[in-house]
């Protein structure tokens, strides 16, 4: 649950007037939302009820470094290198006759309170009334119109999965390691052209890398109720734009999860102890899936995002969700709005 936050900032970041006969509440004549979507190497922007972004706007702006480790930034600094970037997307957007559409941000899961802190402010200020934070991994199952499977997203830094069951996202599921495109090529600025070694530790060694994407897969269908985990593991879908430089990744991850568990391996030297180690590295407290044989049946299959590219069928899936509710949810149900707080104190006071 998130809680509402007053956003300190400086006098000369305080937001425009806005003229009091406009309401800032949903009604089903208001314009259709836009949709922004925090990539990992993109952000994407468009309006809902369209089939795709109008624009992507690259950016270099990370949440962690090369070894995963999270950017401790402030609210105000997360201002300064957030608020360009969104002025940019509106731009393109031709602001001034979008500053009363509400925005619907698309992001990846679990990111640090003072960088949304910082978005919704930086969208306030250019006069947006209205502002809802959703996860890119909660969208593609509305885009693909399927009811159970897996998302999995390689962003930069980190990759994600988690299982969705009848049109519910299953929290207790997700899983987050540190297994991104820089830990498997190195170089976030490097296009690779092949399969490598590095790539193979990094996502598909479950022997010696407690932080393999493979063993975040798995122990995400472990986590499963068992009466959906066999249609979970015949629906995983791969999205983001890693997905587009490594096309190999999902075929060989899903082949390598086959042959476990058709096999049976084992892992004695990654079993979960019986008491949490003392130390609090990640290696020791990475979690993994204590009984395979919950998962010998199973037969991993990956699907395709058709006919949507990769990198934007979750924009695509939140943009139908959007166009849906925005329409139909005046009473705030299904799309938590946060509004502009009324009192905005300056920074120091």
């Amino acid at each position: 649950t998130r809680s509402t936050m007053v956003v300190p900032r400086s006098s000369r970041l305080t937001s425009s007037s806005r003229s009091s006969r406009f309401s800032t509440r949903p009604s089903s004549f208001e314009r259709p939302p836009v949709i922004l979507e925090w990539g990992s190497w993109m952000l994407r922007v468009g309006y809902t009820e369209q089939h795709s972004p109008k624009h992507m706007i690259p950016h270099d702006t990370d949440l962690a470094t090369s070894s995963g480790e999270l950017l401790l930034q402030t609210a105000e600094d997360w201002y300064f290198i957030l608020n360009p970037l969104v002025q940019k997307c509106f731009d393109r957007l031709l602001q001034s006759s979008n500053a009363l559409r509400r925005v619907v941000v698309l992001h990846p899961p679990l990111m640090p309170r003072t960088w949304e802190v910082a978005l919704k402010q930086s969208l306030f200020n250019l006069g947006v009334p209205a502002v809802t934070m959703i996860s890119l991994l909660d969208t593609p199952p509305l885009a693909l119109e399927w009811k159970r499977g897996m998302v999995v997203h390689v962003g930069k830094t980190e990759a994600y999965c988690v299982a969705h069951a009848d049109g519910m996202t299953l929290h207790n599921t997700m899983q987050i390691t540190k297994a991104g495109y820089s830990q498997a090529v190195g170089d976030v600025e490097q296009v690779a052209s092949s399969w490598t070694s590095q790539m193979d530790h990094t996502w598909l060694n479950h022997t010696t890398n407690p932080n393999s994407l493979l063993l975040a897969v798995a122990k995400c269908l472990e986590a499963c109720p068992s009466d959906v985990r066999k249609h979970v593991a015949e629906n995983i879908v791969f999205v983001g734009e890693t997905v587009l430089i490594v096309p190999q990744l999902p075929v060989k991850l899903c082949k390598r999860l086959q042959t476990i568990f058709q096999e049976g391996v084992q892992t004695p030297e990654l079993e979960q102890p019986d008491t949490l180690p003392s130390s609090s590295s990640d290696a020791d407290l990475t979690l993994f899936p204590m009984e395979w044989s919950k998962l010998k049946a199973l037969v991993p299959n990956v699907v395709s995002t058709g006919p949507y590219r990769a990198d934007q069928v979750a924009w695509i899936g939140a943009s139908l969700w959007a166009t849906v509710w925005n329409r139909h949810d005046d009473a705030n149900e299904h799309i938590h709005w946060t509004y502009e707080p009324k009192e905005e104190p300056s920074v120091g006071s």
